[in-house]
């Protein structure tokens, strides 16, 4: 399978220049096999460019899958939508279009998403909220609300527990591959519910933010243990797994852990 970074925070890449990619606070990542766009960054100025430049058009995606309402997920979607030519299936949390802040130097900030149910239909979407987990295709599930119950969240400065932090799970031959917006749900949680999900025996592969921001040290290498345990043969932190936990992942995991952003393609 194949899976291209198309936002996030880091531009790692010499091709970077070459390609004109843009970075941004936010993520978003898109699985060519099933056509599935998850994620569409801050802006969509970033997503739309680096789309082009990777030569993925807007009306490719067959579905988007939203992992939280948070507008560094969300904020590209009326920039995409307005790009393309036919309708689009969006798959999100029950709670997509609730409110949502985080706390920051000047006080409580609302983050929620910046677009409306309306808008969305007057664009043609068909829009599928769930709370449990939803099969997109055959072994690919956007995970619904993923429970807490094997470690802590990670909420980062969100004021609530972001129930709505969805991953987006993919039974692999070698094992569950997991990309993760935020990560806002916890990396044990994600990861031993999408094994559950999956059927799966053993995790392969996990792209997407981590939410290490914030974390005590001790926290962060609890996480990296914990991942490096697991054996995986790929591990991606982006976004807000922050440059000192992309750090700590690399020392970890050395073969396993790779420090790729915008732009960067896997062949899984």
């Amino acid at each position: 399978m194949r899976v291209a970074i198309l936002v996030d925070n880091y531009l790692t890449q010499p091709s970077s220049l070459r390609l004109k990619l843009l970075g941004e606070w936010g993520f978003s990542a898109y699985v060519y096999d099933w056509k599935i766009l998850y994620d569409t960054g801050l802006s969509g100025t970033a997503l739309l460019n680096n789309m082009r430049a990777l030569g993925i058009s807007p009306d490719d995606p067959d579905v988007l899958v939203l992992s939280h309402r948070h507008i560094d997920h969300t904020g590209g979607v009326k920039k995409l939508l307005d790009a393309r030519s036919r309708p689009l299936t969006v798959v999100a949390h029950e709670n997509l279009f609730a409110k949502a802040y985080a706390r920051f130097e000047v006080g409580e900030v609302e983050i929620g998403v910046d677009f409306t149910r309306d808008f969305l239909e007057s664009k043609g979407v068909k829009l599928v909220l769930v709370r449990k987990p939803y099969e997109i295709a055959e072994g690919v599930w956007a995970s619904g609300e993923i429970p807490r119950s094997w470690g802590p969240s990670h909420t980062g400065a969100a004021l609530d527990l972001v129930p709505d932090d969805m991953a987006l799970y993919i039974r692999h031959p070698e094992g569950l591959v997991a990309l993760t917006g935020c990560g806002h749900a916890g990396v044990e949680n994600i990861v031993e519910y999408g094994l559950k999900v999956a059927g799966a025996d053993r995790l392969h592969a996990i792209i997407g933010g981590l939410h290490f921001i914030g974390l005590s040290e001790a926290r962060v290498r609890e996480v990296a243990e914990y991942l490096k345990a697991k054996g995986p043969g790929l591990i991606v932190g982006t976004h807000c797994t922050g440059v000192s936990g992309i750090a700590a992942l690399h020392a970890a995991l050395p073969g396993a852990a790779e420090v790729r952003g915008a732009g960067a393609v896997f062949e899984i």
